[in-house]
């Protein structure tokens, strides 16, 4: 048989690991809950910036093949691509004011 001392210690032992425990699941609730803030955030970060890709993508795209197609200098290339970004701009600003006015019809399209 277990001695008192030794019962007493072992005791100990699982209170300290039950509070060890609590205390785990506590950190882990924690870090669930700054995970799930995180995600939050990228989240809306790109809802914002959705209508700039949707402009930027195909754009990209066109002056890829358009630059893979030609063998002209990079300085060439960058000349073309700073045409695109005026209009690219303005279209983006469109699209973005047109969503602040109407923040319920993006709520629909995602």
């Amino acid at each position: 048989m277990l001695g008192g001392k030794e019962l007493e210690r072992l005791n100990l032992h699982k209170q300290m690991l039950v509070l060890e425990s609590g205390l785990n699941r506590l950190k882990l609730q924690a870090e669930v809950r700054h995970l799930r803030c995180a995600v939050a955030e990228i989240r809306s970060a790109s809802r914002k910036r959705a209508p700039l890709l949707l402009v930027l993508a195909p754009l990209a795209g066109f002056l890829l093949a358009r630059g893979v197609r030609r063998s002209g200098s990079w300085l060439n290339r960058l000349a073309a691509a700073a045409k695109w970004i005026g209009p690219a701009y303005t279209l983006w600003r469109s699209l973005a004011a047109a969503r602040k006015r109407d923040p319920e019809a993006d709520r629909d399209t995602l």
